[in-house]
């Protein structure tokens, strides 16, 4: 955990296991400006499969958020700042607040994945590698794919072991 930019940060981390790789938390600084009051938050039982970096929010009280028992390939990125401020010219509206984001229990997220503020995945999900999430999706068992992000499949169910009949014979709940 880097705290060098946080000023009354909390990064609160379950019981994980990190395989190889490593998970960096880190909060931010820009403009002289440093986190204040972000959160990051991991549940219980997650796998690290590799290198995951979690960027906590510059805004008091966003945070970012993983629940329990989710599984991490490498080279992913929780983002939960924009980092840098975007207006709209005309009305001086800011586009990009921070809201932080949220990953469910139980979630599979594939190699190179970017997940940025605003994003939600909802528990069960599977996002596949590659691909970019920036904004919410509330519906559970999908897998998600692309860039942006998109549902290519629902009613999903996925377990940590491969089947050792490679699919031969079909599985219920």
């Amino acid at each position: 955990v880097n705290l060098g930019s946080a000023i009354d940060c909390t990064a609160d981390i379950g019981g994980i296991r990190v395989n190889f790789g490593g998970v960096t938390i880190s909060f931010v600084a820009n403009s002289g400006r440093c986190s204040t009051g972000a959160t990051v938050k991991i549940g219980d039982a997650c796998v690290f499969n590799g290198s995951t970096h979690v960027i906590g929010a510059l805004t008091p009280g966003v945070g970012v958020t993983v629940g329990r028992d989710c599984l991490f390939a490498s080279g992913i990125t929780l983002r939960g700042s924009s980092h840098h401020g975007l207006w709209d010219k005309e009305s001086g509206i800011l586009l990009n607040r921070e809201e932080g984001l949220h990953i469910g229990d139980h979630v599979w997220v594939g190699g190179q994945v970017q997940l940025l503020n605003k994003a939600e995945v909802a528990s069960g999900s599977v996002i596949a590698a590659r691909s970019i999430v920036n904004k919410s999706f509330s519906e559970e068992d999908v897998l998600l794919a692309g860039t942006p992000a998109e549902v290519r499949r629902t009613g999903i169910k996925w377990t940590n072991e491969f089947p050792a009949d490679n699919g031969e014979f079909p599985r219920g709940e």
